[in-house]
């Protein structure tokens, strides 16, 4: 009943995010559709008005919806880094700050870059392809670009059960087993039995 729950609720906010993003998806392109005309007619009529000043903060903004999309999108740190730089970045260049809030800034954004360089390991980037557990191991293979050795079952469920009963571990969604560059991963139980499974390779 637990691992149940745990896969609904794990799908049910993955469709919640993806509604989300089509949503801002929608607004970013009427929003830049709007950015154009406004470029093109101020360029001719611009009475008195920091145009450029005015352009910049809604190409800022619009720069840090696109980030947050894909941080919505692809769940990994470095697209939280990312969407984290655009809005330090465009405090800095939009918001005329003082020359302290600039250099506080621009260490801040220094700080995101040596995490990224010397924080991150290699599976914190990854790649997730979500099949069904009764798809074929050699289908499997194809689809995520892997290697599971067909010796280890005909399904991804028969390869993750073999596993299971071998290094004695729990049937509980989020469950993996490693192999060299990607895992296999339990995406959702249903009765006890595995209905979806995570290909995770590393990026």
């Amino acid at each position: 009943m637990r691992g149940y729950l745990q896969s609904k609720l794990y799908y049910f906010s993955f469709f919640i995010e993806m509604f989300i993003s089509l949503i801002l998806s929608i607004v970013l392109l009427i929003l830049a559709g709007r950015l154009a005309v406004d470029a093109i007619g101020m360029t001719f009529s611009a009475e008195g008005e920091d145009v450029f000043t005015y352009l910049l903060e809604n190409a800022m903004n619009i720069a840090v919806g696109v980030e947050l999309i894909k941080m919505l999108c692809k769940h990994s740190p470095m697209t939280v880094v990312e969407v984290l730089m655009f809005a330090i970045a465009r405090q800095m260049i939009v918001a005329h700050a003082s020359v302290w809030d600039t250099l506080i800034g621009v260490v801040c954004i220094a700080i995101l870059f040596a995490t990224r360089k010397y924080l991150f390991i290699a599976h914190d980037d990854v790649t997730r392809v979500t099949l069904r557990a009764t798809q074929s191991v050699k289908m499997a293979n194809a689809l995520a670009k892997v290697h599971i050795p067909v010796s280890a079952g005909k399904t991804l469920r028969d390869v993750i059960e073999k596993h299971l009963q071998e290094e004695d571990k729990e049937l509980a969604v989020g469950t993996c087993v490693d192999y060299d560059n990607f895992a296999l991963c339990i995406a959702s139980i249903h009765d006890d039995v595995i209905t979806r499974v995570d290909i995770l390779k590393t990026n």
